[in-house]
């Protein structure tokens, strides 16, 4: 089975199928399911939107790829990643237009803090309980941009978003036991995980323009 123009074949890409599925998973509750994937410099990131103004992502290296940059619809990328080398499976339509989101800068970044796992799920299941009492998308827009962890360090401090911290959990990038990395960069947010980060932005990016 080939590939969609620019892409390698779907057995490199496997590891972006559990994050295209939870992307997809979320659709109803204002995500686009989406996922975007670009390459260069040997490595690949992708990236999907999550609701309440949310990125999440990660980088795979995959050596001797050429650099491309494409958003696919995220449910028929799973499938057709899924399915590897199988017959009759659609290639996933390209959905270039249809991503409106800037992305965060590839260098740039700083090191803030080193946050325990075990923190990060005290906040977040803090969170949790808090959401059940909510009813309206606007009050749980208002919790979840709610700052719940402030890091520090000698270079500067961050305020991490309850979203941050439960979208890490939610997609899967923290495993029991670790531990996260608060990172700034000219405005964005990112908290670093084992397996994906998720990303905020913090200054004049707006959600909605064409990042690219």
């Amino acid at each position: 089975m080939s590939a969609p123009a620019g892409l390698p074949a779907a057995a490199g890409l496997a590891d972006f199928v559990p994050m295209a599925q939870r992307a997809a998973d979320s659709d109803g509750l204002g995500s686009p399911g989406l996922l975007r994937l670009r390459a260069a410099d040997d490595e690949i990131a992708g990236y999907v939107r999550l609701p309440y103004d949310l990125l999440a992502g990660r980088v795979l290296a995959l050596p001797g790829t050429a650099q491309f940059d494409i958003t696919m619809d995220a449910t028929e990328f799973a499938r057709w990643a899924e399915a590897g080398a199988a017959d009759g499976v659609a290639e996933p339509s390209r959905r270039d237009a249809h991503w409106l989101t800037p992305l965060p800068p590839r260098s740039g970044w700083s090191r803030i803090e080193v946050v325990p796992d075990a923190t990060i799920r005290d906040l977040v299941r803090t969170g949790a309980l808090l959401a059940r009492d909510t009813s309206t998308r606007q009050t749980q827009q208002s919790l979840v941009s709610s700052v719940v962890l402030r890091a520090e360090s000698p270079g500067g401090t961050a305020e991490v978003p309850l979203g941050a911290l439960s979208a890490l959990t939610r997609m899967g990038f923290l495993p029991r036991g670790s531990q996260a990395a608060v990172d700034v960069a000219p405005g964005w947010l990112r908290m670093t995980a084992p397996y994906g980060s998720t990303f905020v932005s913090t200054g004049t990016n707006v959600l909605g323009l064409l990042g690219l």
